[in-house]
């Protein structure tokens, strides 16, 4: 009787309520800030109401925690870098949700969103793949799911802006 309770209350914690999908440890929701930004960057980030200067906000520091990873990864301080990475992964993912989230009365500032976040991550593309070679095998299997979300986002956007969601074809669909 013990165990099913204990297994019942288990799968309650384990699983969304909201996606039958189970979580992996460390997992955010999409729609939220990273965790690991400091005060100031959040700040920073929440102190913009319109989208479109949160949504620079939000690039602006992705850009900086990226750059902050590539000078940790020189240095061979790879736990750093790779917290980075998941802080910069963290925040694109972020950034696309919440222009995902504008009401359709918003649509112009919504594909203006998409557009600076799908260059955003192009001109980051170089860096990110320098990044990648220059830590070691171990560290570089943990990202490498983050990277691969933030070129799907930039799929999407690129998706969404060209043909309404209907011009690339993904496995997602």
């Amino acid at each position: 009787m013990w165990k099913l309770i204990l297994i019942m209350s288990l799968s309650f914690i384990t699983f969304d309520p909201q996606s039958p999908h189970l979580k992996m440890p460390g997992e955010r929701q999409p729609n939220a800030l990273p965790r690991e930004l400091t005060e100031t960057e959040t700040q920073k980030i929440l102190r913009e109401d319109s989208p479109r200067p949160h949504v620079d906000a939000t690039l602006k520091i992705s850009d900086t925690r990226l750059a902050s990873a590539l000078k940790f990864a020189e240095e061979s301080q790879y736990k750093s870098a790779a917290q980075d990475v998941d802080v910069y992964a963290a925040l694109i993912v972020y950034a696309d949700a919440y222009t995902r989230k504008l009401p359709s009365s918003q649509i112009k500032d919504r594909n203006t969103c998409l557009k600076k976040i799908e260059q955003a991550i192009f001109k980051q593309s170089r860096t990110v793949d320098a990044l990648l070679r220059q830590f070691p095998v171990d560290y570089r299997e943990g990202m490498e799911p983050k990277i691969d979300q933030v070129k799907q986002t930039r799929i999407r956007a690129v998706n969404d802006l060209l043909g309404g969601g209907k011009i690339i074809k993904t496995s997602d669909e």
